[in-house]
């Protein structure tokens, strides 16, 4: 479980426009971007933010399927670990990844944590300095940055704590905080239990690595997007009009906009590669300079997996094209209309209210279908208790994808699922699949076709893609 490090400054030039060369190809345009009209010659263009927690995600993801929380002398050094990604981040913090390594294996000590499938290619970002500065997780956690989207954190008994920096009192709010503690801790008693080859699976069949990245693509990325960003009620009434600060090329609902898309975590030209080419690989060489910039030729989480469904998908889907066609059209209007604010359900507010919905609903739908492929692939590992071919580790990496996965769908005001639906689901689905016995996993295999039914049913899924993906 050792780790590839390496990263490296954003490339000058992002292209503009040209056809697509998706499976859907046809004259839209087939890049993300906008020239500045305020500052001559500037893009207009910035998330660099929602990148730098994009890396932070991965980064965390690969420390917990490292050796090296294995090496730790103690747990509070382990729990120090996963929280100098976590809750320091680049913020101006003693213990951050600017200024310290979270590894002791000879790595460059703040070097980001991607590797790349170009041949030969570096990152332009080589640390999380050159990404940005001031950014962690725990900021943007739903929950601590903003409201739940429903009274009740949904899907798992845990218990409210402080969230650092915030009132004691938060109630709900410190819930999901609570949760990314509680595992972190489970993943700090494997690291000192005295067992060189234990890993991050609990005995009772939870992946921690998975459900820690999983949740956070959904607690921290959707959450930020859909309840934020791209609300009509909120980040899509900021103005347009002058720069959002003093002399960004830039308006406030130009980058509220490029912050949600930023979350999408699509490359620019997402568009110009095939789904399959892009399933294969997060990183393209698009301008040819030999490098990849995290920050226009990398594709990130909700991003990879909405691919992933559409070439998954027997009966044809485009939850990606579909996603980054909105995002696309959304960002030209905005720019069009630099100069003058949006008006609540009027005008080019409501043209961008709808191309977000369009966005979010192909985003969640994306997310869903992900749900129900490792539904499938959990009812595939159950089906094989017993045997030989059953695989306790296998087991539980499915199913905690689905289930992070499924925690993540709570944090959309207006979205396609109901709560009363969300609810049902995690019911059904528990906080850890159930396989003490043969009759236990018979049931449960039950219990998970009964969630996908509810997923198939609030999403429309056709029910051959359901069966297969």
């Amino acid at each position: 479980m050792k780790l590839i490090k390496g990263l490296s400054t954003l490339s000058a030039a992002i292209l503009l426009t040209a056809c697509g060369g998706d499976d859907n190809n046809d004259s839209k345009a087939a890049v993300y971007a906008a020239n500045s009209k305020l500052v001559a010659g500037e893009s207009s263009v910035s998330y660099t933010g929602q990148v730098a927690r994009q890396v932070l995600i991965s980064e965390l993801k690969k420390l917990i399927g490292s050796d090296e929380l294995q090496n730790v002398a103690n747990k509070a050094e382990a729990l120090e670990k996963l929280n100098a990604i976590y809750e320091k981040g680049t913020t101006d913090t003693t213990g951050n990844l600017v200024s310290t390594d979270v590894y002791s294996g000879g790595l460059t000590a703040t070097a980001v944590g991607i590797s790349l499938k170009t041949e030969n290619a570096a990152l332009v970002q080589a640390t999380y300095a050159d990404i940005s500065g001031d950014k962690n997780l725990l900021g943007k956690t739903a929950g601590v940055d903003n409201a739940l989207t429903y009274a009740e954190f949904i899907g798992w008994n845990v218990a409210e704590v402080a969230v650092p920096g915030k009132d004691a009192a938060t109630g709900e709010r410190s819930k999901p905080y609570a949760l990314i503690q509680q595992w972190f801790d489970e993943i700090a008693d494997l690291a000192v239990d005295g067992d060189a080859d234990t890993r991050y699976v609990t005995a009772d069949g939870r992946d921690l690595q998975q459900l820690v990245q999983k949740f956070l693509l959904g607690a921290v990325t959707y959450s930020q997007a859909a309840e934020d960003y791209l609300n009509k009620n909120k980040g899509l009434r900021k103005q347009n009009s002058e720069a959002d600060k003093e002399g960004k090329p830039y308006t406030s609902l130009e980058h509220q906009w490029d912050e949600g898309f930023g979350y999408f975590g699509a490359a620019r030209d997402y568009n110009r590669y095939t789904d399959a080419e892009n399933k294969a690989q997060q990183d393209h060489d698009s301008n040819g300079d030999g490098d990849i910039d995290l920050t226009s030729e990398y594709s990130f989480g909700h991003s990879v997996n909405a691919v992933k469904r559409d070439v998954g998908a027997t009966v044809v889907t485009d939850f990606s094209r579909g996603a980054m066609d909105a995002f696309i059209e959304g960002r030209r209007i905005i720019n069009a209309n630099v100069g003058t604010n949006p008006e609540a359900g009027e005008g080019y507010h409501a043209e961008i209210s709808e191309q977000a919905e369009i966005a979010l609903n192909n985003w969640e739908k994306a997310v869903a279908a992900t749900v129900v492929h490792y539904i499938n692939d959990s009812v595939a590992d159950l089906n094989n208790y017993g045997g030989t071919d059953f695989n306790v580790d296998d087991l539980a990496k499915h199913w905690s994808e689905m289930k992070g996965f499924a925690l993540g769908l709570q944090f959309r005001p207006f979205a396609l699922i109901t709560e009363a639906q969300l609810v049902e689901i995690h019911d059904l689905m528990g906080e850890a699949p159930e396989f003490a016995d043969q009759a236990e996993v018979d049931a449960y295999i039950v219990k998970l076709g009964e969630a996908r039914d509810i997923m198939q049913d609030a999403y429309g899924f056709d029910a051959e893609n359901v069966a297969n993906w």
